[in-house]
């Protein structure tokens, strides 16, 4: 199975596609000299994330103080940050916002989890005040972080009947459980796409050990603010698949974000805002 997955991995068309517009502009971005016209002119490249700029800066979500007609009005308004944020978030619904029958989650829960987790992260680092790592990056990473199940859903026909029957009777974590019969678990596979979309490193090491923050090793505070935020979203009931509710919050990742207790109650109460907020992603 691990070769049949390797095959698909080396077909670069076999991937998704991810428009070079948004690796650009995360690089842009980076750099504080860039200047509104040259994000402006390098968004425009790609149309369809154009179009989406327009509506999405318009939706209820981002509360623009005044209609936007243009990119660099969406720029002016909403600062280079937010719209970042808002190229993401277009590139990535056409990636995500799909039927995973092999985990058995439709494309509207798929969407909404992959939007939560993003909300929730940057509500971490906002409520935490985490140092070094910027609010849009915690929302990119936490709405990339599942992006290997797109690939590995394709896999499951082969292994569903083993996989269904040792679900009845699991005692041990699910990505372990993908990884004995496909050689892979998600957050591999989602390394190997990271990597393939020529995305940046945080990025990379948040897919890889989302559910394994200990194994960070570059930016382990980053990979455990993503990891509590989707332990917090499959808890409250958002994105179960075929694994169920199996995932443990991780004593490493409570230590290195500092979160207590009432934290935790905290972010779990903001989860019914949240959902209403991001109801105006969900048709953008």
């Amino acid at each position: 199975m691990k070769e049949k997955i390797d095959e698909l991995l080396r077909d670069v068309t076999k991937i998704p596609a991810m428009s070079n517009v948004v690796v650009k502009v995360m690089e842009l971005v980076r750099n504080p000299g860039v200047s509104i016209q040259m994000l402006a002119n390098e968004i425009s490249k790609d149309p369809a994330i154009t179009a989406s700029i327009i509506k999405m800066s318009n939706s209820a979500y981002y509360r623009a103080s005044k209609p936007i007609r243009t990119v660099q009005e969406a720029l002016m308004t909403l600062g280079t940050q937010v719209v970042k944020e808002i190229v993401v978030v277009s590139a990535s619904k056409g990636v995500l916002h799909k039927d995973l029958k092999g985990y058995q989650i439709e494309a509207d829960e798929m969407w909404s989890h992959s939007l939560v987790v993003a909300e929730l992260s940057q509500r971490i680092v906002e409520l935490k005040k985490i140092p070094k790592i910027p609010e849009d990056l915690a929302f990119t990473s936490g709405l990339l972080h599942d992006i290997g199940k797109v690939i590995l859903t394709q896999f499951f026909p082969y292994k569903i009947i083993e996989i269904r029957d040792e679900l009845k009777n699991m005692n041990d974590t699910f990505v372990n459980l993908e990884k004995k019969h496909f050689g892979y678990n998600h957050q591999e596979v989602g390394l190997k796409v990271m990597q393939t979309w020529n995305f940046p490193d945080e990025l990379k090491e948040v897919v890889e050990h989302h559910h394994e923050p200990q194994y960070a090793t570059k930016f382990p505070v980053l990979a455990s603010v993503v990891h509590i935020a989707n332990t917090i979203a499959i808890i409250s009931g958002i994105g179960i698949d075929i694994g169920g509710i199996n995932q443990e919050l991780s004593q490493f990742a409570l230590d290195k974000t500092h979160i207590n207790d009432s934290d935790l109650e905290k972010l779990y109460m903001d989860i019914p805002d949240i959902q209403k907020e991001i109801s105006g992603l969900h048709h953008s």
